[in-house]
């Protein structure tokens, strides 16, 4: 065996036989990284400062413990029993939390008008609130002695079939009705304790803080480039606009200086027929007057309806002086016939 590896098979039940040569440090190598655990001690000595501040709004009640309605506490909903166990729980959650650098805070928000209490580990500016409840089991309800006598009097009434009885297993996560509600979530179970998913529980808050941030990224770039193609082609329309005004402000100097000449050819004619007075005019100076009295009328712009040129192309190779850019950055807005196509899905005009 080369040195480093490992033999392995498969199949000797059925079919083949297969051996492979394993490389353990390469394999070592692509595995993941162990989640780092969180460790819960069996008392506090010196508690988190919400551990502190939620022990001193416990109440007295001796079955159930719901401090989900108090500002500046942790939010639990369980018997009093698991109550010691819980803090301790949360104690190591929030230290270690703190530890790595993130920050512990309560927060009050409003939900269609009323208060929400909540704690909330912030991981790079991003929130995610948590709650620790006991978990409940379904068990058939046991009429009351008010619920018998209310049935006597009134027969349709019915008592509920099924109570919620806690079960005492521990489940720590986002409150009911957040909008992280689903995102994460840790439970005692058959084979573990909430206190061994107290490390996978903020290595997930820390992936969802990582994805909140990459898509927050990849939003910022998407409105960048945005924002780049807006101004591309709002340049291309400047630059059409430029293009147009000059191709007009051309045609309508050649003009005026057209009608500027015919006047001087017609003043050059009449000049030329008055200096001789009733004299008659040579045959072929007649014959030259007809002609550049006929040329005014030809090229006098005057003589026929003004009408606004058509425009000129609108495609790269003649707006390229005018844009200042590259041509060719992002689809050409304008279509053979020099309409502007600009697609109504383009990015430019959903975010501006």
């Amino acid at each position: 065996m080369p040195e480093g590896h490992q033999l392995r098979w498969s199949g000797r039940q059925r079919g083949d036989c297969v051996f492979a040569l394993v490389d353990e440090e390469a394999e070592k190598a692509a595995q993941s990284p162990p989640v780092p655990a969180v460790d819960v001690p069996e008392s506090v000595g010196r508690p988190h400062r919400l551990v502190r501040a939620t022990r001193k709004a416990l109440g007295r009640s001796r079955t159930v413990v719901d401090t989900r309605g108090k500002p500046e506490v942790i939010p639990l909903y369980l018997s009093r029993p698991l109550v010691d166990r819980a803090l301790r729980i949360m104690h190591s959650l929030l230290t270690e939390a703190e530890n790595r650098g993130h920050a512990v805070e309560s927060r009050t928000d409003l939900d269609h008008g009323d208060a929400v209490h909540t704690v909330a580990i912030v991981i790079h500016g991003r929130a995610f609130p948590l709650a620790l409840t006991e978990r409940t089991t379904k068990v058939p309800h046991e009429p009351t002695a008010q619920e018998i006598r209310r049935q006597q009097r009134g027969p349709w009434t019915r008592p509920p079939t099924d109570d919620e009885k806690f079960d005492r297993r521990l489940a720590i996560g986002a409150p009911v009705r957040s909008r992280y509600e689903h995102a994460f979530s840790y439970s005692d179970g058959a084979r573990w304790t909430l206190e061994s998913r107290l490390g996978r529980l903020l290595q997930k808050l820390e992936h969802l803080a990582a994805e909140a941030e990459r898509q927050q990224r990849e939003r910022e770039k998407e409105l960048r480039e945005a924002e780049q193609r807006h101004r591309w082609y709002a340049a291309i329309a400047q630059a059409r606009e430029q293009q147009v005004e000059r191709h007009r402000a051309k045609v309508l100097t050649e003009q005026v200086r057209a009608w500027q000449q015919a006047l001087e050819i017609r003043s050059f004619c009449h000049a030329a027929r008055a200096r001789v007075g009733d004299a008659p005019i040579p045959a072929d100076e007649v014959e030259w007057l007809e002609w550049a009295e006929g040329y005014a009328a030809r090229t006098d712009p005057l003589c026929s309806t003004l009408r606004t040129p058509p425009d000129p192309p609108a495609n790269r190779e003649a707006l390229h002086e005018l844009l200042k850019g590259n041509p060719h950055t992002y689809p050409w807005p304008f279509d053979a016939q020099d309409h502007w196509i600009l697609p109504e899905t383009d990015p430019a005009d959903q975010h501006l």
